[in-house]
């Protein structure tokens, strides 16, 4: 034992040496063989060739597959079973322990076995690295591209943002300020360093009309995008709003909010207005004159007509009639752009508006060969609240628009209750049907289908959009679907009770 140690202690020196300034395979070699000398001196020989000792010569064994090569472990093992068996036969005079050689050739299969299996995941591994360093390497390059190009288009976004003569605002998610152009200023006298951090309440306290402050958040909460601009008074300008969502993977991040100044705009507005309301009553005066005196002349008040002068009186009378139309219709449209529609909220038999409107459009349908059915569902209440007149002519536009554009068939409108809070009125017809791409214009004022086929139909392109907006002064919402070739649905729906009148 004192020998052996003496030799490691020594060997020990010399392997680290080596290990240090040359080769670390030669040094692993030269420590694997000092440490079977060490075994061998490690116990008396008794033991060492046929006892306790025998156990130890697997150390070296096994770390000969991980130190140099698989296959080294064999080697070890050889050498060990040489130790062993030449301390047997030599200092002790009996046959080799055979089945510590037996032994020692299996543990060395066994580590030749695991150590294939380890030298192959870590090749597996450092090819993995090896992917793992490329990859690394190409997305650290192309991050650096989409930095410069982020960093490229931040200012060229910024350069844009800054010459845009509108006031451009972004809001985060919780509704304040992270972005503001120096147009800002110009419009609303708030500068970008004034804006940010602001919510859009603070912005317009002092100088927006309550209204106007609550459709404009009621915009920013629902988040959509709006075509048309919302216009609203800012001090003694009226700026016209226009909103976007900032979206990020299906991710909204806050809201855009573009500001133009529309006081020119609004003053023209006014002018033209009040120019055809002016024009409209102007035009109304004679042609209700031409209507009276052809319907004298159609009822043989002066005398008796022949067929050909009554045809003649007929045509006067019919397209005087709907000149008359154009004009109540050019005038609803300005009176309710001017702000001066009157709303009249009282209660209302649905059975009485229901027949009004067959006295009024049943003849109209007849001529055409249509059906017009009205139907009260049983989830309707006995008594409604709205303006009646009102109500008639929204009801009275749409079937007419129905009648227009149905060939064969019919319409149907049905009052019904679709909710607690909510009554509805909904005209159905078996016409034409609207293209897709027209449903999202129709409700706008002289915007017509282009359809090649309904442009025979006459019209002027305002029963929708006066539709749209005596509803939205009734306090609902008009909605349209439809179908080419199979017909149209309009639904309007309205609120089942309302407590005041209003004057708009």
């Amino acid at each position: 034992i004192l020998v052996g140690s003496g030799v490691m202690l020594f060997g020990s020196g010399v392997i680290y040496s080596i290990n240090r300034f040359g080769s670390t395979l030669v040094a692993s070699a030269l420590f694997l063989l000092l440490l079977l000398v060490v075994l061998a001196f490690s116990d008396v020989p008794e033991e060492v060739a046929n006892g306790r000792s025998l156990f130890v010569f697997t150390i070296p064994i096994t770390m000969a597959s991980v130190l140099l090569r698989p296959w080294a472990s064999f080697i070890i093992a050889g050498l060990a079973g040489a130790i062993v068996a030449g301390i047997g036969v030599f200092a002790l005079g009996f046959a080799p322990n055979m089945s510590a050689l037996f032994g020692f050739l299996l543990i060395a299969l066994v580590s030749w076995l695991a150590a294939r299996s380890l030298e192959r995941a870590l090749a597996d591994l450092r090819t993995i690295n090896r992917e793992l360093d490329q990859r690394v390497a190409d997305r650290t390059r192309d991050l650096a591209e989409a930095l410069q190009q982020v960093q490229s288009e931040s200012s060229k976004n910024q350069a844009i943002l800054e010459s845009i003569a509108d006031g451009v605002i972004v809001f985060d998610n919780a509704g304040h300020a992270i972005v503001a152009n120096p147009a800002m200023q110009l419009l609303t006298g708030w500068g970008p360093e004034a804006t940010i951090g602001k919510s859009i309440t603070e912005l317009m306290q002092d100088t927006v009309a309550p209204d106007d402050q609550e459709m404009i958040r009621q915009l920013l909460r629902e988040r959509q995008a709006t075509r048309a601009g919302l216009k609203f008074g800012w001090g003694e300008k009226t700026l016209s709003l226009s909103l976007a969502p900032v979206q990020s993977d299906s991710e909204t991040l806050g809201s855009v909010v573009v500001l133009r100044d529309f006081t020119r705009e609004a003053e023209l507005d006014r002018l033209k207005s009040a120019f055809v309301s002016m024009t409209s009553h102007e035009l109304r005066t004679p042609l209700n004159a031409i209507l009276g005196y052809a319907d004298m002349l159609k009822e043989g008040v002066y005398e008796s007509l022949n067929d050909d002068q009554t045809e003649t009186v007929e045509r006067i009378y019919a397209n005087g009639k709907r000149l008359l139309g154009l004009v109540n219709n050019i005038l609803d449209q300005a009176q309710i752009e001017a702000g001066r529609l009157s709303i009249k909220i009282a209660p209302f038999d649905p059975h009485d508006f229901t027949h009004e409107l067959k006295m009024v459009m049943g003849g109209l349908a007849e001529q055409k060969g249509l059906y017009l059915k009205t139907i009260i569902d049983d989830s309707a209440p006995p008594r409604l609240s709205g303006d009646y007149q009102r109500l008639q002519q929204i009801a009275i536009n749409l079937v007419g628009n129905a009648i227009k554009f149905t060939d064969e068939g019919g319409i149907t409108l049905r009052i019904f209750r679709p909710d607690q809070e909510q009554w509805a009125l909904e005209v159905v017809d078996t016409g034409a049907g609207i293209p897709s791409e027209a449903l999202g214009y129709i409700f706008e004022p002289f915007r017509q289908v282009g359809d090649p086929t309904t442009r025979h139909r006459q019209g002027s392109g305002l029963g929708l959009s006066i539709v749209k907006q005596l509803v939205s002064h009734l306090g609902g919402y008009v909605t349209a679907t439809s179908q080419v070739g199979r017909g149209s649905r309009f639904l309007v729906t309205l609120p089942l009770a309302v407590e005041k009148e209003i004057v708009m």
